[in-house]
This record gives structure tokens, sequence and C-alpha cells, in this order.
């Protein structure tokens, strides 16, 4: 496959999907902003949804920078180091999504509880996080869906045999997937409990996010053993 690898296909989806995780990042600052109350009073600011796209995207962005490499690396090479590499970053994916999991979790739980508790407790949630920048949020994910697509479309081109990679195929529609999760969950409530619920999408992005994670890693030991064997 890859001696018919269209290369510069497959370098423009590269840089693609590295925009792509960098403006995922890049929106904690962005919507981090917006919510001027919650950073004054050093309470946890809204907007965890699309960061946490981060660490599905930065699987894709590591899968596809592998392909890249094997271009230049010679097989061999390659073979003896994948599966060390993968295990390492999917390791620590895997964290970062326990973290964000747990992070998100809790701050669902406070701001639950809070809005939950009349008069003073609702105050402070309405002051915290009713303000959420839902307008930032919806151009941020119709520019990264345009990104996904874009990216999805330059793999083709580079070599239509990426549609017989069942497991690339299916982790890219996985972060299709979740930008509809988190679009739908910004839409369903209204604007003050925004933030509720992009908290409920970022835990589901980042457990969809530890399932691939795990997955790569068990590709990863599979590999190391093979070479070893």
């Amino acid at each position: 496959m890859l001696d018919t690898m269209r290369k510069p296909f497959l370098i423009a989806a590269l840089i693609i999907i590295l925009l792509v995780v960098l403006v995922e990042l890049g929106s904690i600052a962005m919507l981090g902003r917006a919510a001027s109350a919650a950073s004054s009073l050093e309470a946890p600011t809204p907007g965890k949804a699309i960061p946490a796209l981060a660490l599905l995207d930065g699987l894709i962005l590591f899968a596809t920078l592998i392909i890249a490499i094997a271009l230049l690396v010679p097989e061999r090479v390659q073979s003896k180091v994948q599966g060390i590499v993968t295990g390492i970053v999917s390791i620590l994916l895997l964290l970062g999504c326990i973290t964000t999991i747990v992070a998100d979790f809790a701050l669902l739980i406070l701001m639950v509880t809070l809005l939950m508790a009349i008069p003073f407790g609702t105050i402070a949630y309405f002051i915290m996080w009713a303000n959420f920048d839902t307008g930032g949020a919806r151009i941020a994910l119709s520019l990264l869906m345009a990104l996904k697509i874009a990216f999805a479309g330059l793999l083709v081109a580079a070599q239509q045999r990426f549609l017989g990679n069942k497991g690339f195929v299916l982790i890219i529609l996985t972060s299709l997937a979740a930008n509809l999760i988190i679009v739908t969950l910004h839409g369903l409530v209204p604007g003050f409990l925004v933030s509720i619920t992009d908290s409920i999408a970022a835990i589901v992005v980042s457990i969809l996010a530890a399932v691939w994670a795990v997955v790569y890693l068990i590709g990863g030991f599979v590999s190391v053993v093979k070479v070893v064997a």
C-alpha cells in the first residue's frame, strides 16, 4: 500500500488532523475567556467537551503520523519500534482520559448540586456557569467537522485502500460521531444549562477515547509480542 501512496495527499491529511487537534486544544482558551465570572472566582470554567475531542483525535493524529513515518523508515526498524511507541502513547492517553473523566464528573456533580440548591446555590451557578459561549462552540464544532471530513477525503485520495482498514475507518467515524454528540447536547437544553450538558458530552467523548486507547494499547502489545517472538 505504501508503494502506491500519493504522498502529497497524505502530508496534507497529516497537516489537517494536526490543525484539528490544535483547534480543539485552543478552544480551552477561547471558551475560558467567555466564562470570565468562573475564571475570576477561580471556579472550573465550562467548555470541556471540545478539548476532550483532542484525546480521541490525538490517536488519529498518531496513527496518521505512523503511516507517514513508514514512508521514510525501513520496515524492519519500524516494526521493532512501532509497538513500543504505540503502547506508551496509548497508556499516556488512557491516563489522560481517566483524569479528564474524573475531573469532568466532579464538575458536573458540582454544577448540578449548586443548580438544585435554591436559592443561593442556584444564584452561584448562574453567576459562574449560565453564560456558556454557545456561539463560539458552534463555530469551533462546525470548523472541526469540516476539517475532519477534509481529512477523510485526503486519506482516500492518498490511497483508496485506507477504506479497507476497518480500525482506522471506525475511529474516524467515532470522531465524527463525537462531534455530533456535542452539537446535539449543546442544542438540547436552554442556554443556561449548556455548561451541564457540555460536561456530560466531555465525559462521553473521554470514554470513547479511553476505549480506543485500550484498543491501541492491545494492538501495540500484540506488535511487541510478534517482534519478540
